[in-house]
Order: structure tokens, then sequence, then C-alpha cells
């Protein structure tokens, strides 16, 4: 998973209106201000997050000291929202202390990072959801799914039944929460490790050991799985 990841400090500031191509998540760690959009203004203050979606333009404005920490990356597995989403870190400022862990490991490479940024998705969905038991139950199980994706002996039925809930039931909850099945979900944290795996490696490890370190012990079913999520086939990619 790639992350663009950058702090913004100052004493006054408007930022003219922007977009990205990826979801922004943004924590407020200092200041008073709005967060200005097209169609409204939002107000911040330390701990406010603000999840903007691809292609909706937005902008800090304060007319005092202020700062943020912005992180945009392809989330799309974790966020399905066309509009901007606001939230609130914890009474303990759990939130801020990790997103300024990111911050101070932005140079870093490999999984570190990316398991830095999950838990920070994890985090902020459940603030965002903390009203909802099945809200919380279902995150609770795509955490469990991430602890154990590269596990060849994940059940998720198993993780289902251990929710407490029926298993259809928070099947369907867990699809309306992330826009993915569980076992969507599953693949794609493995794909996209497959894809880290395959970058870092390239030849010095066989594609049937990497389909190993990814959680399928069937070399066939993987590149099958692989080509469906990437679109061209692991030796394709290995070989780019």
């Amino acid at each position: 998973m790639k992350f663009q990841i950058f702090k913004t400090e100052a004493e006054t500031s408007y930022y003219p209106l922007h977009e990205h191509k990826h979801y922004e998540l943004i924590l407020y760690v200092k200041g008073n201000g709005f967060l200005k959009t097209a169609q409204s203004d939002i107000p911040f203050e330390p701990g406010v997050i603000v999840i903007v979606p691809p292609g909706v333009k937005h902008g800090s404005c304060s007319e005092n000291e202020f700062c943020n920490i912005c992180i945009e990356g392809d989330w799309d597995s974790y966020f399905g929202f066309d509009d901007i989403v606001v939230g609130t870190d914890n009474e303990r400022f759990e939130g801020t202390r990790l997103i300024e862990l990111i911050y101070e490991n932005r140079e870093s490479e490999g999984i570190y990072l990316d398991l830095l940024c999950q838990t920070l998705v994890h985090f902020v969905m459940q603030r965002l959801k903390k009203e909802s038991n099945t809200s919380r139950a279902v995150w609770r199980i795509a955490d469990e799914i991430t602890a154990h994706a590269l596990d060849n002996q994940v059940d998720i039925a198993k993780i289902l039944k251990n929710s407490g809930y029926a298993a259809d039931y928070i099947r369907i909850c867990f699809k309306k929460e992330t826009g993915k099945t569980p076992t969507e979900y599953l693949t794609a944290i493995r794909m996209k490790h497959a894809c880290y795996l395959l970058d870092i490696y390239k030849q010095k490890l066989s594609l049937a050991e990497i389909g190993e370190k990814c959680g399928y012990l069937d070399y066939v079913y993987f590149s099958k799985k692989f080509k469906e999520y990437v679109g061209v086939s692991p030796r394709t990619y290995q070989n780019v």
C-alpha cells in the first residue's frame, strides 16, 4: 500500500480548494479553524478527524496557528464514502499519538508503516461507528481477518461465528460497512501483500513461495486470485 504523509504547520493559512486521487485522512493536532469545501465549512479543533473522498475539493483555513497531519492512501477496501466524514479522537488522544508515530516513521518501507496505517484506519472507523454495536462487531472481525490474513489456516466462518451474531446477518453487515464480503476483504489484504513481496523480492523468491507467504498453499489458485484482483498474472507482474 502506498501513502503520502505530510504535516501542515502554519500561523495563519488559507489553502486553496484542491482534491486528491485517493482518500485523505486528516487529523488536526493543534489550533482552530475550518476545513472549507465547495458545499460547507467544517469546523476543526485538536482531535477532529476528517476523511475526504477522492475528487472532493477542500482546503484548511485558520486565522490562528494550527497543525494537522494528513495521510493519502489507496483505502478503497476500508472506506466507501462519497461525502466528507467527520469524527473525533478519544479522550486519551490515542489517534493523535498514533498518527504522530506514523509521521515520524513516514520514511519507513514495507509492512511496518502499512500496519501502522491500517491500525489508524481501524481506530478511526471504530470512532466513527462507536454508536453501533453491529459496526463495532464488523470492525472487530476486520481486525481479526487482518491479524491472520497471511495464515493459510485462517477460518472466516469461525471468525464470523465468534462475533456473537448469526453468520449470515453479520456477513451482510460486513458488506454494508466495508463494501466487501469477509472473503473479499481477506483477498484484498493478501493481494496487496503479494504485490509488496513481488516488488521487494522480484526473482529472489519463487511465485509459489510468494503465494505461501500470502496464505495460499495452492499456487494455481493463488495465481487465479491474483489475476482477478490485479489484472495480470503474478509472473507478468514479476517481470514488469
